[in-house]
């Protein structure tokens, strides 16, 4: 019997300290439950809450860099701060009032930030380069509370994003610097340039009141083009990437004159990329040089605007040869325009039977072109093709004068003329055509230029759409 007992009470006592032993293993199996719990639950939330971070970021970053535009530096940096704050509150919609999150962004950190993020208004996490073309944000650390991590000791997830924008300036063909006085605004051909001489009549038939046709547009910056800043003091250099390139900046236009000043070298100065300003200096420098290395010697490693594309002719003799583009502009007449303007095989024929105003008074109405695109989007690869400020003032002035943008011009680039003097000049030559006098010689230098004064309602939207002076030659890029 007590042997029968002793067996029981064995028993009894293993099934005991077998349920004890159950008990701890489904806590520890309920423990590796609410980790994975945790794991498939918290962190998923926690994805999406850095998602939501990210998108806030994102936005508000083209929202501050939209914001830049027309401004000072330092009520850009303000308003672009404000718009961010404002956006990413939204966006991301953190369980805090409106006025404690202004205050997470005052109190704000960017350790990660890169160097070249030096300008910021009141928030070290809205950040700007030098000229305000970047923009950098880093949303405030967010903390949410978790749901199941808290069993494995972890009470609140934390978040946050970064996002950077370069502005981008697109204008397609680019700005040259050549200005035209409003008095030219219906010419079908215009002169971009003229030196003191020639004085033989035409087109380019000397300085106009003084001065000869440049635009000293400055240099704000530009990483994409690889331009330094260069805000005064005019020089060859410069003037001749301009023409090779375009111009580095955006630029605005106002149909109110006279307008409240908003000065090309005052912007470059004060330093935000963005600023777009419609008052320009005219140059009143006769340096032949410039023409010559713009539109076919080059600068600064960069081609010269005519020694580009694959229709080239080589013009000169000896030493003094140059290859060109010798694409005329009727190339580009599609299918519309070849029925308007009929059989075209010189740029005479395109002036005359389509482009003067005088002669052809049916194609314009109210002094607007009336039959549409009649120009292919593929105008836009032309090396000569480009776009030039026309000036509410009918004249550039005596001296170095200042003048307001109207609005930009398509043109394309026509006659170039060498070697010129009082008498004239030793050679004219336009794409597709035979040279005018002799092949240039090593020390002929194009003295002055002429080109196709176009109305945009020529060319289909893929050319305009990008047009200078207006928000669509601007693009935000996201490049973080």
């Amino acid at each position: 019997m007590s042997m029968n007992t002793g067996s029981r009470t064995t028993r009894t006592r293993l099934v005991a300290e077998e349920d004890g032993a159950s008990m701890v293993v489904l806590a520890l199996t309920l423990v590796v439950l609410m980790g994975f719990a945790a794991i498939a639950v918290d962190a998923a939330a926690a994805w999406a809450l850095r998602r939501t971070d990210q998108s806030g970021a994102d936005t508000g970053a083209v929202a501050g860099a939209i914001f830049t535009a027309e401004r000072t530096k330092a009520q850009a940096m303000q308003d672009a701060e404000e718009e961010i704050i404002r956006i990413t509150y939204s966006t991301i919609n953190p369980d805090m009032s409106f006025t404690d999150w202004e205050a997470e962004w005052a109190a704000c950190t960017d350790p990660a930030k890169p160097g070249e993020f030096t300008e910021n208004h009141s928030s070290s996490c809205v950040s700007f380069n030098s000229n305000l073309s970047k923009v950098r944000v880093r949303t405030p650390i967010v903390p949410w509370k978790t749901t199941f991590a808290r069993v494995i000791g972890f009470d609140e997830v934390q978040t946050f994003a970064e996002a950077e924008v370069d502005t981008v300036y697109r204008a397609a063909g680019g700005v040259m610097p050549f200005g035209l006085p409003g008095s030219t605004a219906n010419d079908a051909e215009i002169c971009l340039k003229t030196g003191a001489n020639p004085k033989g009549g035409g087109t380019c038939d000397g300085p106009d009141s003084g001065n000869f046709g440049f635009i000293d547009f400055s240099q704000f910056g530009n990483d994409q083009l690889g331009t330094p800043t260069k805000c005064t003091g005019g020089g060859t250099d410069r003037l001749a990437r301009n023409i090779a390139q375009g111009v580095d900046h955006p630029l605005g236009t106002t149909n109110v004159f006279p307008a409240p000043l908003r000065d090309d070298v005052a912007a470059c100065n004060d330093g935000n990329f963005n600023s777009r300003p419609y008052n320009v200096d005219t140059e009143t420098g006769n340096i032949a040089q410039v023409l010559y290395d713009g539109f076919v010697e080059g600068v600064d490693g960069l081609p010269g605007r005519l020694d580009r594309g694959t229709n080239q002719i080589t013009i000169g003799t000896g030493s003094g040869q140059v290859s060109l583009d010798n694409t005329p502009l009727w190339t580009y007449l599609n299918g519309n325009g070849i029925s308007v303007c009929g059989t075209v095989t010189s740029h005479d024929d395109l002036i005359d039977n389509c482009l003067d105003r005088t002669l052809n008074p049916g194609n314009y109405t109210a002094g607007v072109w009336k039959h549409g695109a009649i120009f292919a989007d593929t105008i836009l690869n032309a090396p000569r093709f480009g776009w030039v400020p026309l000036f509410h003032e009918d004249d550039l002035g005596a001296g170095t004068s200042n003048r307001t943008i109207r609005e930009f011009r398509p043109v394309y680039i026509q006659t170039t003329l060498w070697g010129c003097n009082a008498g004239g000049c030793t050679t004219y030559w336009d794409p597709a055509e035979a040279l005018v006098g002799d092949q240039p010689k090593k020390n002929d230098l194009i003295e002055a230029a002429t080109a196709i004064n176009l109305p945009r309602e020529m060319f289909p939207s893929k050319v305009t759409d990008t047009e200078p002076g207006t928000d669509n030659s601007v693009s935000y890029l996201l490049s973080k």
